[in-house]
């Protein structure tokens, strides 16, 4: 028996586990209560933790199918018709994975097998889920087998290489490798999952898929030459890669499996895995040529594709039935030293009186989530140990200068109290410390030859003060509902920090934050990163319009094809990458719109006209304004050349039902310095109409015309964000949307560019403007929505 000591010590850190790991109080309240009952004679009280750990496991697991059945029940017609971001996100107690769970409560994954046998015999679980649990091992021994072949596969396809960029590149292949196929597989139906031949082909059409891809970084040293599967003259100076979009290698590696047939893994390559893999291209989960999936791995684009496939299998894992497999990838699952961590980390919680101060005065529950999740990780209040020690005194005293610096301005521009203000500087130290070291910490291990000094000062002052916003835009995000006069984009314009440069520093925190950030938070930064692409990068004032002012803004076209060149010079890389994000986001709402006012077959001319307001009159008609302002501009005079019925009115009522819309787009347009704003249609007729009407009349595309006949029928691809999301109708009966087309990107497209401006046409201009109808234009801001009528 425990003596009761010991008792209370085992139930303090089996609650403080819980908290932790959010588990609501009533679930590890019933845990306790199932363990107190089973271990009546006291057999379970020599591994009591062990045993609170499976007692947990299976409340979570009967919550999570008690969850799932409610919402079966529940799930009405209405909840089905709404947008993805309409609908309320689920928190439940059972979105952790259980790897969440094992690292919690320092059990390996064997042990608690073992374990879990023993306690459904003696609770006497159902046969549900005692077959859960035996799914559950085999999948991990298949797992296990398929890494082993993996890593075997790997070692005769790739080279160790000499130079450390190359061994980064060569580690990234790696792991990019193992991700895709654990990403794929979970795509695919659950016959790959739990047979081992079935997964074996998944596998080698997941290492052929990126081989291949390999090769198109003509005669890199990652590749083993000797392996039959290289191409023949691959290693000369006129090899054609083109060659490589149709050539296969499958034949090849499945030789390195002499059991495993190539006739099935052929089989699963053209049923199955091709369809999977295109749905990560549809879902832009993968970027590359979707059409012969290629371009995978070059310049740029490896690094995207491995954070992109990372936060997917992120979310799949949030699940205790799931176990977090990339852990696989690494020699120790669960090193001495995490364990000491967690346990040195959940110790000071407890006992840090001034976190628990902060945290008890947040009265929102996600706030407190945001601010507890930091606070369990820890927020060091120095520099990590080798960055300082290689710093020197002189550059680590610059850093902390810095963040003096930014602290003093803070105090100086704050609306808040100087108490207020140096506890929330505090916490912005912690956190830029904990950033910093993992971003060098990746930085270091991408090329580990390089100097944190030399690295440090690549990256010059922007990069910190950059970094040090950002954290403190994340901790005045915690505490947003009381703080309404420090919403962003206020840190800006507190440290004179310019958009451009600041939306750079968002995907670097992203990437590298590994799992120090809430949901919440990560959303947060996506949707400033949203705010600084659709307006902030182009005002006047913004950094963005030195490096584009004399080529002019590129198109869609140039930024994508731009990112797998080789030499592309830093400040053209940063552009580029900014501005495919950005048309990213305007193919996101275009679609949108498109689909809500029923244009899906004007999609590609409405997006010439709209990438011709970018590319020839970026200053003229960007520069100051938004995004939305010439989508909006660009449907309605689509609308007027086509002789549609559709009105300024139709179009602003759809996109309001947006969860970014404001009425500030369409209300308080920019004109021209030093004169007042005026509403959207004032301005499509002073100012859009006279530099868009000529390439309106012109305006021909082939691939448009081609779309009104086969929209139902053609397949969407990357280029497009509307999702493959289908409606139910009825419990049996599922209907897609139909097919979007893909944005022209043809170079004999007759949608050619025109910079001459000729007269505007009377007809794309808004009938029966007030002008026009002889009333005065009135001071007062006019009601958009009530002059229906007047645009037809």
């Amino acid at each position: 028996m425990m003596k009761n000591e010991d008792k209370g010590m085992i139930l303090k850190r089996f609650i403080e586990n819980c908290q932790m790991l959010k588990i609501d109080q009533s679930i590890w309240q019933k845990a306790t209560k199932t363990f107190h009952k089973l271990n009546a004679d006291g057999v379970l009280s020599s591994e009591a933790d062990d045993w609170l750990c499976c007692a947990i496991y299976s409340e979570l697991q009967q919550t999570k199918m008690k969850d799932m059945r409610q919402e079966e029940d529940t799930t009405s017609k209405s909840d089905n018709d709404l947008e993805p971001w309409e609908k309320k996100t689920r928190s439940n107690s059972w979105n952790i994975s259980l790897t969440q769970l094992l690292r919690s409560f320092n059990i390996n994954i064997t042990k608690f097998l073992k374990r879990m046998e023993h306690w459904n015999w003696i609770a006497q679980s159902s046969e549900v889920f005692q077959q859960e649990i035996n799914d559950l091992e085999r999948r991990l021994g298949i797992t296990l087998l398929l890494q082993q072949h993996y890593k075997r596969i790997f070692n005769q396809l790739y080279v160790q290489p000499s130079t450390a960029e190359s061994r980064a590149h060569y580690q990234m292949l790696y792991e990019f490798g193992w991700l895709l196929f654990l990403v794929v597989r979970n795509e695919l139906p659950s016959f790959a999952t739990t047979n081992i031949v079935n997964g074996c082909q998944v596998l080698v059409c997941t290492l052929e898929l990126v081989y291949v891809n390999a090769l198109e970084v003509h005669k890199s040293d990652v590749i083993n030459t000797s392996f039959v599967g290289v191409p023949s003259k691959w290693s000369n100076n006129d090899f054609d890669t083109d060659m490589l979009l149709k050539y296969s290698a499958l034949d090849a590696i499945c030789g390195l499996i002499p059991e495993l047939p190539v006739k099935g893994a052929r089989i699963m390559k053209n049923a199955f895995f091709h369809k999977a893999v295109m749905g990560l291209f549809m879902d832009q989960r993968l970027l590359g040529n979707d059409r012969a999936m290629r371009e995978l791995v070059k310049d740029g684009i490896l690094e995207v594709n491995l954070t992109s496939l990372n936060r997917s299998y992120a979310v799949h894992v949030s699940d205790i039935s799931e176990i977090d497999e990339r852990i696989l990838l690494k020699p120790s699952t669960y090193s001495s030293t995490e364990k000491l961590s967690l346990r040195e980390t959940e110790k000071r919680i407890n006992e840090n009186e001034a976190d628990r101060k902060i945290i008890s005065l947040l009265t929102n529950a996600t706030q407190r989530d945001n601010l507890t999740k930091l606070l369990t990780d820890g927020l060091p209040q120095s520099l990590p140990v080798y960055i300082g020690g290689t710093l020197g005194k002189e550059d680590t005293s610059r850093l902390e200068n810095s963040l003096r610096e930014m602290c003093h301005k803070l105090e100086l521009k704050s609306p808040l109290k100087q108490d207020t203000t140096e506890c929330r500087f505090n916490l912005v130290r912690g956190l830029y410390y904990v950033l910093l070291d993992k971003i060098v910490g990746a930085e270091l291990r991408r090329r580990p030859s390089i100097k944190i000094a030399q690295m440090l000062k690549q990256l010059q002052r922007t990069f910190n003060a950059t970094l040090i916003a950002c954290c403190l835009e994340l901790v005045l995000h915690i505490f947003g509902t009381d703080e309404t006069q420090t919403k962003f984009p206020w840190v800006l314009n507190c440290f004179g920090i310019d958009a451009y440069e600041f939306q750079k520093i968002i995907e670097l925190v992203v990437r590298h934050e590994s799992g120090l950030l809430t949901r919440d938070l990560i959303k947060h930064l996506q949707e400033i990163e949203t705010q600084c692409l659709t307006k902030l990068i182009w005002q006047k004032s913004s950094q963005l319009w030195r490096y584009v002012d004399s080529a002019g803004l590129p198109r869609f076209q140039d930024v994508q094809s731009s990112l797998g060149q080789e030499n592309v010079k830093f400040a053209s890389g940063s552009v580029t990458i900014c501005l495919r994000k950005f048309y990213h986001v305007a193919n996101q709402r275009l679609t949108y719109l498109c689909k809500c006012l029923s244009l899906v077959t004007s999609y590609t001319q409405i997006w010439h006209i709209l990438e011709h307001s970018i590319i020839v009159h970026g200053e003229e008609l960007l520069q100051q304004r938004h995004l939305d302002q010439l989508l909006i501009c660009a449907i309605y005079l689509w609308g007027r050349k086509s002789h549609l019925r559709i009105t300024f009115s139709d179009i602003i009522q759809q996109y309001r039902r947006q969860p970014h819309a404001d009425s500030a787009i369409y209300r308080a347009v920019y004109c021209a310095d030093g004169q007042p704003t005026t509403d959207i249609i004032s301005f499509y007729n002073r100012v859009y109409i006279p530099l868009m009407a000529d390439y309106a009349v012109a305006l021909q595309c082939g691939q448009s015309d081609a779309a009104r006949e086969t929209v139902a029928t053609s397949r969407p691809l990357q280029e497009l964000s509307g999702n493959n999301n289908k409606r139910r109708l009825k419990s049996n009966v599922t209907v897609s949307p139909a097919a979007m087309p893909r944005i022209c990107v043809a170079n004999d497209c007759k949608a050619k560019i025109i910079t001459d401006r000729e007269a505007t046409p009377k007809n794309l201009k808004r009938a029966h403007s007030n002008d026009e109808l002889g009333h005065p234009v009135s001071s007062k801001r006019p009601n958009i929505l009530r002059r229906r009528t007047t645009f037809l």
